[in-house]
Order: C-alpha cells, then sequence, then structure tokens
C-alpha cells in the first residue's frame, strides 16, 4: 500500500536527481549542486515520513472505532 507522502517524497527527490544529473552536464547547474542534495534529501524524508505514516496506520487502525448504528 502506497500512500500520498510516499509518492510526494519520490517525485521530489527524482526531480533532485534530474538537477543533479543537469549538473554534470552543465556548469551553470553545477554551482548549485548543495542545493540539489538538498532537494533530494527533503524527498527521502517526506518518503521516510509516508513509510512511517502507514505503519502507523496499520497498527493504530482508526475504522475499528467507528460507531455503527
Amino acid at each position: 500500500m502506497i500512500n500520498s507522502e510516499i509518492i510526494a517524497g519520490l517525485s521530489v527527490f527524482i526531480l533532485g536527481l534530474l538537477f543533479f544529473i543537469a549538473g554534470m552536464f552543465n556548469s551553470v547547474w553545477a554551482t548549485i549542486f548543495i542545493v540539489d542534495y538538498l532537494i533530494m534529501a527533503i524527498g527521502a524524508a517526506t518518503i521516510g515520513v509516508g513509510v512511517w505514516t502507514m505503519s502507523y496506520e496499520k497498527k493504530h487502525n482508526l475504522h475499528q472505532s467507528e460507531h455503527h448504528h
């Protein structure tokens, strides 16, 4: 099961990776390598939050506490 945080984190990580690859071929993009690492780190952290949220929701199923009338 994949949640929205994992998808968003993956897309941000891939964006940072593409910027990093562009920096290998272009000297202008190479000047912002530190920003590329930061973007990839934000993406990885967002993926981590998504994995944590997914495991938390499996352990604490909120739908079990619903009242059925």
